[in-house]
């Protein structure tokens, strides 16, 4: 029901795509970081096609996360400078902006990566020069606070989702030790899931659509785990409790609203799966053949998906190769 499509693969042009995932716009184009043979890192695009280096490395001096695109090939990620700082950086109309570095308000960017929506608004995590550790929203003009350890906030985990509509999508823990998923618009700050009564833990990657509804994973009080929704305070498990799945890793949502996950099969292995039955819905699984090898691990996180259900996966295989796929559902 899916077809594998080769966008990458390492040897003579790449040397590795690890440890960051690839992204996908809603046209198919598969963004990538890569380092390079001879050295350095790079910003890299392709659709099963010919692979085009999306963003100059004669622009900066190394990529240290994965890229996201949008319909408009607007470019975000995390970056260094020729001068050595770190920096939240957007590739916009042939120009790359700096977004936020570490030559000003900011003491270190990152971890892990930025997400970006179709108005080119970078939402990302840095700690700030005052020591505090934050989630940040904003373009070359001007960044936002979305929420910091000024606050009640005590740790942040995973990506920042930012919608079309400007909301960024997070998961912290607060200083009183309570885990939640929270969303960031103009000042205000709304609760979508907290552990507590209902659930025990909550998953690291909560992802967001246009729409505003929210995708994640959590474990139950009263035992067990699952995918749940969240849309305008209205949250729905999308799994049967008594489902063929052990564990739930990841929840990514399409803009479409289909969600796409990284589960465990009881009996099986680590695997994506676009939806709940596991045999149907198999994409991808650790131990699969393939290439005339197996799939020996891999990643995708809510930049990996578009409204089309395709996913960029960034695979290892057990030869030593690595690949960048995009999964493509058979109509």
């Amino acid at each position: 029901m899916f077809f594998l499509n080769v966008v990458a693969i390492t040897g003579e042009r790449f040397s590795t795509f690890a440890p960051y995932v690839a992204s996908v716009n809603d046209a198919g184009l598969v963004a990538f970081q890569a380092e390079l043979p001879d050295g350095g890192s790079g910003v890299f695009a392709g659709d099963g096609g010919e692979v085009e280096e999306l963003v100059k490395r004669s622009l900066h001096a190394g990529v240290t996360s994965h890229p996201d695109v949008n319909g408009a090939r607007d470019t975000s990620f995390y970056g260094e400078l020729w001068g050595g700082s770190q920096g939240a950086f957007l590739q916009r109309s042939g120009r790359l902006e700096t977004v936020a570095d570490t030559r000003g308000a900011f003491a270190a960017i990152g971890p892990l990566g930025p997400t970006m929506n179709e108005a080119g608004t970078v939402a990302f995590r840095a700690d700030s020069a005052d020591g505090a550790s934050g989630v940040f929203a904003g373009d070359e003009s001007a960044v936002r606070t979305v929420a910091d350890t000024n606050g009640p906030w005590g740790e942040f985990h995973g990506l920042p989702v930012i919608t079309h509509h400007e909301t960024v999508v997070f998961r912290a823990d607060r200083k009183d030790g309570v885990q939640g998923i929270y969303a960031g618009h103009e000042g205000s700050i709304r609760t979508i899931a907290e552990n507590g009564e209902r659930f025990e833990s909550l998953g690291l990657f909560p992802s967001a659509n246009d729409r505003g509804t929210v995708a994640f994973t959590a474990t139950l009080r009263g035992g067990g785990a699952g995918v749940f929704t969240d849309d305008a305070g209205r949250i729905t498990r999308i799994t049967e409790i008594d489902d063929a799945f052990e564990a739930y890793r990841v929840a990514l949502i399409t803009n479409a609203g289909a969600v796409v996950m990284i589960a465990t099969p009881r009996g099986g292995t680590l695997g994506i799966f676009a939806g709940p039955d596991p045999d149907a819905d198999r994409i991808l699984a650790l131990g699969d053949p393939i290439l005339d090898s197996t799939v020996g691990d891999f990643a995708a996180n809510p930049v990996s998906v578009n409204a089309s259900r395709q996913v960029a996966i960034r695979a290892s295989l057990a030869d030593g190769r690595q690949v960048i796929f995009r999964s493509d559902p058979i109509r």
